[in-house]
């Protein structure tokens, strides 16, 4: 096992803190701003943010070089929000947002594999709850990365734990069939090099999959910049206060498509508006 000490500076402006505020605390944990985050199968990072916005990792892998590469992609480092920034700074409903959180950056989970799993969780029930099922799960099949934590899952080690002992995590019985369906039929890994129409049609047609969750393995499991959370209850409850009616799946999609083609941070900018954050009991749609 090899320690990397390395000092790095962001694409633009960054913020550690804001951006992993809500970690699962299985495959990472965020204490007194000090993250801890597996990395790959068999690593494990300490990042934190000096004054000056730059950061210093220490990471510890068999393989550094690959390690780094993982985590950069993760963490978001290269991803600049800076021409969203500029392009959206007098929007009436962005910018303010924009200019409270610059450094906010959509992180990755490890896998595609986990990312489904964190979309399949937050379907339809509160962001904590979610949380705890997701953890549960992550709990059975992760393997250990060190320093007390687990790496994120492939698709094979969810998938093998079958749908009775995920749904006794506290999934949905529907969902966790349609997880572990979609698991054992669908390469998420290889996918998200193709088109995203033809990716979009592909997911499409599984069972309990939507745009939602279709939205959070783009961002969050491939990394794609343009698929924002479409069709979250946050997102819907922000488009009834713009558009001064009960809003649908489509009048989400309509408030993010002046973003394109950065609709997954604008959304995750928008999702903190104090309109989207009114108290419902649920959160996500799938």
């Amino acid at each position: 096992m090899a320690i990397r000490e390395i000092e790095v500076r962001p694409r633009g402006p960054y913020d550690l803190a804001a951006s992993a505020r809500m970690p699962d605390r299985v495959t990472r944990r965020l204490r007194d701003g000090v993250l801890d985050c597996a990395v790959g199968r068999d690593g494990w990072a300490q990042v934190r943010q000096r004054g000056d916005g730059a950061l210093a990792v220490r990471l510890e892998a068999d393989d550094p070089e690959a390690a780094w590469t993982r985590l950069r992609f993760e963490l978001a480092l290269d991803d600049d929000p800076t021409p969203l920034i500029r392009a959206h700074r007098s929007d009436p409903l962005l910018g303010p947002l924009l200019r409270r959180r610059p450094g906010l950056r959509v992180l990755r989970a490890g896998s595609a594999a986990h990312a489904a799993l964190r979309a399949f969780a937050q379907q339809l029930i509160s962001f904590g709850e979610a949380q705890r099922i997701e953890r549960r799960v992550l709990l059975l099949c992760a393997p250990a990365a060190g320093n007390g934590l687990r790496a994120s899952p492939d698709a094979e080690a969810i998938a093998g734990l079958g749908a009775a002992r995920i749904a006794a995590c506290g999934l949905a019985t529907r969902r966790a069939d349609a997880l572990v369906g979609l698991l054992r039929r669908v390469d998420l890994e290889r996918l998200g090099a193709l088109e995203p129409a033809a990716v979009e049609a592909r997911l499409a047609r599984e069972p309990q999959v939507g745009p939602w969750s279709i939205g959070m393995i783009a961002a969050q499991g491939w990394g794609w910049p343009d698929h924002g959370p479409v069709g979250d209850l946050g997102l819907m409850k922000l488009a009834s206060a713009v558009n001064r009616r009960s809003a649908t799946v489509e009048d989400t999609a309509d408030l993010l498509a002046p973003y394109a083609p950065h609709r997954a941070l604008a959304g995750l900018h928008l999702l903190g508006h104090p309109q989207a954050r009114q108290r419902r009991p649920m959160r996500a749609a799938a």
